[in-house]
């Protein structure tokens, strides 16, 4: 398949693991989850070095060695580990008030195509309360990286984008998926328990 694995987040929990692959006969870059359908194919497996597929009832699998210069880069979201590298996300991002932000769109678009780098700037690990998914708490976040130019503290749980719980994996997706067409992003986040929202406007 004339596909590119360019990262993976492996989560402990397979249905949070994500891949970031390149389709190359267009040169377009997207995200997977386990389950998301491809051209012909369905995602059963993301590990730390490949991605599993169903094609026509058997497994076939891409991994860094799939095209010359395709290396992944994996990084488990529940350790942080990562190859240190300086982040370049985010830059034209800039503040128009305590909790609202401008966002390039090429911003937007680079950071949800780039998600070996962006795992390596923060630690993120489900939230639970009582037992059920609330969300994802972060910790670990460096200076400089995309977490930070948009006011993202450690210790904050994202609960919320655009008015979607992410208390599953589907909701999560399918907020995820969404940001890349979105004009404006609104972030619900709890921070040392009071709730904050922090707007974004994409332009």
């Amino acid at each position: 398949m004339p596909l590119r694995l360019l990262g993976t987040l492996v989560a402990q929990d397979p249905r949070w693991s994500m891949a970031s692959i390149q389709e190359l006969s267009g040169s377009v870059a997207r995200s997977l989850m386990v389950s998301d359908a491809l051209p012909g194919a369905r995602v059963f497996a993301i590990e730390r070095e490949r991605i599993l597929l169903v094609v026509d009832g058997r497994l076939e699998y891409i991994d860094g060695a799939s095209l010359p210069g395709a290396t992944p880069t994996p990084v488990n979201i529940h350790t942080g580990a990562a190859t240190p590298g300086s982040s370049t996300l985010g830059k034209g991002i800039r503040a128009t008030g305590e909790h609202s932000l401008v966002i390039p769109r090429e911003d937007v678009t680079e950071a949800l195509t780039h998600l070996n780098e962006l795992a390596m700037e923060a630690r993120v690990v489900p939230a639970f309360k009582e037992g059920r998914p609330v969300g994802f708490k972060l910790f670990s976040i460096k200076d400089g990286s995309l977490y930070s130019r948009l006011g993202m503290r450690n210790g904050d749980v994202l609960q919320r984008i655009n008015g979607l719980n992410l208390d599953g994996p589907d909701k999560a997706l399918e907020a995820f998926t969404r940001l890349r067409d979105a004009r404006r992003i609104e972030l619900q986040i709890e921070r040392g328990g009071a709730p904050v929202q922090k707007t974004f406007d994409v332009q």
